[in-house]
């Protein structure tokens, strides 16, 4: 009884020993700063103008008006949009755009570390499973993600991957598919790397190859594409209306992981190679195998040695930097590492687990703190109107050239007369035109497929090839016009497709069922 008592209070120390080491990660959130990265600030000033789309009434938004120098931009259309979509109700509470961004980073943090360990609880014991959701959590890269580059797409997609894993272990498949659904909301590249390789971990859970089990994990994959699908498939069907295919937006040559940026992986990661190899002549485990194949793999598509397949592959375009690929490997490390120490008992245990410790740590160190600061105010992104994308790669492709700023929203190219009463909320824009002559009226805001232009319900042709801005003639007279931007039949497709799915899970919960997988 003693000896339990001793495990117990051992358990509960240790508990506390790997919170500890888990705290200095959020620290740099806590600053009254924002750490200053490579994407961080557009992310705020994207945020900032989803947030004044959708209060402008526009839903699903996929147009911000404000950006490309107030001219809009269908940024939303293409990326990421589920940080924005929870970072609302945060910013309705009142906190400004960058606490919201903030706010959003931390609880990713908190989620990763949290739902790493309930999922490897569900295969390991306690100290396994924490030393494993540290070494997630804390992974070099996955730091680097936040502080260095600002990504808040990948770093929510770091933390709903494991709450996926959890639910696969659970043998629970609606929550599984909302999984499936937010990971591609929260960030398309990490979803195209993550789906496969969540798929095939469910398929080599099952003990033995059951049929219905197997339908049930397509049956959560196709409900998880089907929630998200409002998004998605707009972004890939979209896409031809832009310069996106003609635009090199990085050359891939210069991400490849060398001598220099190593420390991305860290010691901890040599570490999981030899503990691999090691569990592997003692046992074949099918797991360990996956995890490790993982590593491998994702390891070569990160140095030049692939540099061939990238040139010669869809993955420039898709997944542009090869030390994306890193994001698996962190995932297979946190399961080897806790697969190791759970092999463990007694003095070997304690042992081993500070040597781990001390490696997670050591890896981590040089990114846990973000060294710059910066203090805009708030108005300087929510006033900012850059397209928050590196080459603008999402412009209409019938823009021609560089946008300057306007004077006013509405204006005549050709003809006489006057416009007044000019209205614009967001996306909908309403003004009177008295003219003397038949006249060509420009609205200075980028077509882009969901605009129209109307009078008493007649649709007016929009001249978008003129010059990529929404252009059409009026005749002779007095004019009430209304332009709104809205959903496609494509679009519309998706979101009933998406609002069905959506409705489907909750019937579900409602009627207290749930598929087994």
């Amino acid at each position: 009884m003693s000896w339990l008592l001793e495990n117990k209070l051992n358990k509960i120390i240790f508990f506390a020993v790997a919170i500890l080491f888990f705290l200095p990660a959020l620290i740099g959130l806590f600053h009254s700063g924002f750490f200053l990265s490579d994407d961080g600030n557009w992310m705020v000033i994207r945020f900032s103008a989803f947030y004044e789309a959708l209060r402008g009434g526009q839903f699903p938004v996929r147009f911000l008006p404000r950006l490309n120098n107030g001219y809009g931009y269908p940024v939303s259309d293409f990326l990421y949009p589920f940080f924005m979509y929870i970072g609302t109700p945060i910013k309705a509470l009142g906190f400004s755009f960058v606490d919201t961004i903030k706010i959003i980073f931390w609880g990713s943090l908190i989620g990763s570390f949290i739902f790493t360990y309930l999922w490897l609880k569900k295969l390991f014991d306690q100290i396994p499973s924490l030393i494993g959701a540290l070494a997630y959590t804390i992974f070099p890269y996955h730091l680097w993600d936040i502080y260095k580059r600002g990504s808040i797409g990948e770093a929510l997609a770091f933390s709903i991957v494991p709450f996926i894993l959890w639910f696969m272990e659970k043998a629970r498949a609606s929550p599984m598919s909302i999984g499936y659904g937010l990971l591609i909301l929260s960030h398309n590249t990490l979803a195209l790397l993550f789906l496969p390789v969540l798929f095939i971990y469910n398929l080599i859970s099952y003990n033995k190859f059951d049929k219905v089990s197997f339908l049930n994990s397509i049956t959560a994959l196709i409900l998880g594409l089907g929630l998200s699908v409002f998004f998605w498939f707009p972004a890939f069907y979209d896409r031809q209306f832009t310069v996106f295919s003609q635009t090199k937006i990085s050359d891939f040559s210069r991400y490849f992981i060398t001598e220099e940026n190593l420390s991305l992986y860290g010691f901890i990661f040599i570490f999981v190679i030899l503990v691999s190899l090691y569990l592997l002549l003692n046992k074949i485990n099918k797991k360990v195998l996956f995890f490790l194949a993982i590593v491998l793999i994702s390891f070569f598509f990160t140095i030049s040695k692939s540099k061939i397949i990238w040139e010669y592959s869809f993955f420039p375009q898709l997944v542009q930097f090869p030390f994306r690929f890193i994001s698996v490997s962190v995932l297979s490390s946190s399961f080897l590492i806790a697969f190791f120490i759970n092999q463990l008992r007694g003095k070997p245990l304690f042992i081993w687990t500070f040597i781990v410790l001390v490696l997670i740590s050591i890896s981590a160190w040089g990114y846990l703190f973000p060294k710059n600061y910066q203090y805009f105010p708030d108005s300087f992104y929510s006033t900012n109107q850059d397209t928050t994308t590196v080459k603008n790669e999402y412009m209409p492709k019938w823009v021609k050239g560089y946008l300057k700023s306007y004077d006013k929203k509405t204006e005549i190219i050709k003809g006489d007369g006057e416009i007044k009463d000019m209205k614009v909320s967001g996306t909908n824009i309403s003004f009177e035109a008295i003219l003397n002559r038949e006249s060509l009226i420009q609205i200075n805001s980028v077509y882009f497929p969901g605009w129209k232009v109307s009078e008493k319900g007649e649709d007016k042709e929009i001249l978008y090839e003129q010059n990529g801005l929404i252009r059409f003639d009026l005749p002779t007279g007095s004019h009430s016009i209304k332009a709104s931007f809205g959903e496609t039949k494509v679009r519309l497709i998706s979101d009933f497709i998406s609002a069905f799915s959506l409705f489907f899970l909750l019937f579900i919960f409602i009627r207290k069922k749930t598929i087994k997988i």
